[in-house]
């Protein structure tokens, strides 16, 4: 499958629409390497773009302050735990939840009935990375250049 067929094809357009509406956060739904497509037979690691300061101001908690520093020097945070993102001591317990959902989210359109068959992916997505870009920094944080 080549990451053309992967963005046309219905499941994953489903997938990606509903993360995004669902979860406000995540800003965009990709595959950071086509090669990774391909690379397991029946799972598809998907990437996603998140705004962590939306994420942190929809579930209460501040954002971690090492990200907020690499994000003011320009450049992205990548991670493959969403917990990371957190700045309070009970990271894992406050992200659990959240992955939680997010899995189930996509567990479910996979195995939906609705989908006809024939417009399957016949590989379940999962989560692979969470990143930050520096075009979320809210401008009260952005330096004066």
């Amino acid at each position: 499958m080549t990451a053309q067929e992967l963005n046309d094809n219905y499941e994953y357009k489903i997938t990606k629409r509903a993360l995004i509406k669902e979860f406000p956060f995540i800003k965009d739904v990709f595959v950071r390497e086509e090669e990774e497509i391909n690379k397991w037979s029946t799972i598809i690691y998907i990437d996603l773009i998140i705004d962590p300061f939306v994420f942190a101001q929809q579930y209460g908690f501040r954002v971690w302050g090492p990200i907020i520093n690499i994000l003011k020097r320009g450049e992205n945070y990548r991670s493959p735990y969403i917990s990371i993102f957190i700045g309070n001591d009970d990271r894992v317990d406050l992200a659990s939840p959240v992955n939680k959902a997010m899995e189930e989210l996509m567990y479910d359109i996979h195995k939906s009935p609705a989908i006809p068959h024939e417009l399957k992916l016949g590989k379940k997505l999962m989560i692979g990375t969470f990143t930050a870009t520096p075009s979320s920094l809210p401008p009260d944080m952005l330096s004066p250049q």
